[in-house]
């Protein structure tokens, strides 16, 4: 089995070391031709998370990239994933090709799944997947188990991928075949993290007991709503990963959270040496989400009509439209907000 990996961030590394494990070859790709921009892991096979074997090979060609792996798995930002299919629909054969997109976030800009952008952009649906659920670089390469899911348009795909990642009493990997709901579960876990970090740098840790329940209750009202299945909200995707995104200090939602309470400021100068705003995928998403939202309510009934009011909290919060010192207040009383849905 040949692995090729696009990204080589810290999850890109942390899906590198989980394939190595199962013996397979693994090509990384990285964007930068720049040697000064080369990542540590691109130069050193290492970062500060993992040490890879020789089993890992690097390059800068998609070409040589896409046409190495059996599987193709996709981890870099999600707001950078369409312009990364841009360049990858100049490679022949692409569209034949089997991905997984491992990351979870939507589009801000148009409130697409991720999946829906590698379709929009040619690739064909039965041959896309998700690979999401908890765990975090640092547990995972310190032997930690976990569970995880993968989900297709196609449930044979997803089998097929679980049969091929999965690491028995290490990764345990079910399969789902609600890829709707599970790649909006997966994003929204990075908003409820921001909120989880609001409420803990207000020093309202004892809320994040309800707002795992109002969370879980939101986001199966709108799972349902966009056409997937309310009950993955209660899944792997979504609940089965608040310990690490709510939880967990290694959560980068959650740490930024915490900081823009605790510093009383969105300044990026007094928030970026702690936790790299960029890849908090949290903040996009809460606008991501509500873009989806507003897409939905403006052809629903009045009947029909569904409310965030945690991811709308979110996404006043970090933009500013609520004062940080009183943002643990607010969280609290959309968390009530969303109890009575």
């Amino acid at each position: 089995m040949k692995i090729s990996i696009l990204g080589t961030g810290r999850w890109a590394s942390c899906i590198a070391y989980c394939m190595e494990q199962n013996n397979y070859d693994i090509l990384m790709w990285e964007r930068s031709h720049d040697d000064r921009e080369e990542s540590n892991l691109f130069k050193t096979h290492a970062n500060q998370y993992v040490r890879l074997s020789n089993k890992v090979s690097f390059t800068h060609s998609l070409d040589d990239a896409l046409n190495f792996g059996d599987i193709v798995i996709i981890s870099i930002l999600s707001q950078k994933l369409d312009n990364l299919m841009q360049s990858v629909k100049k490679v022949k054969g692409y569209e034949d090709k089997k991905y997984c997109i491992c990351m979870k976030g939507i589009e801000a800009a148009t409130g697409r799944r991720l999946s829906e952008i590698l379709m929009d952009n040619g690739v064909k649906k039965h041959n896309i997947a998700v690979w999401v659920g908890p765990g975090h670089v640092q547990s995972i390469t310190a032997g930690k188990p976990t569970n995880m899911v993968v989900s297709a348009y196609e449930r044979a795909y997803s089998k097929e991928l679980v049969k091929i990642f999965e690491k028995k009493n290490f990764m345990d990997i079910y399969s789902s075949k609600d890829i709707i709901g599970t790649e909006y579960a997966a994003a929204a876990k990075n908003v409820y993290g921001i909120a989880a970090g609001v409420l803990e740098g207000s020093g309202f840790e004892q809320k994040k007991g309800p707002l795992m329940v109002a969370a879980v209750k939101e986001m199966s009202k709108f799972i349902d709503a966009v056409g997937g299945d309310k009950e993955t909200a209660e899944g792997l995707a979504l609940l089965g990963d608040f310990q690490a995104t709510l939880f967990d200090q290694n959560s980068k939602n959650l740490t930024y959270g915490k900081l823009i309470v605790r510093a009383a400021s969105l300044d990026r100068n007094k928030i970026q040496p702690f936790v790299d705003i960029e890849s908090v995928e949290g903040i996009m998403t809460s606008k991501a989400l509500l873009k989806r939202l507003g897409a939905y309510n403006k052809i629903a009934n009045d009947d029909s009509q569904v409310q965030m009011p945690i991811t709308e909290a979110v996404n006043k919060i970090v933009n500013g439209g609520v004062n940080l010192g009183q943002s643990g207040d607010y969280v609290c009383k959309k968390i009530t907000e969303a109890l009575n849905l």
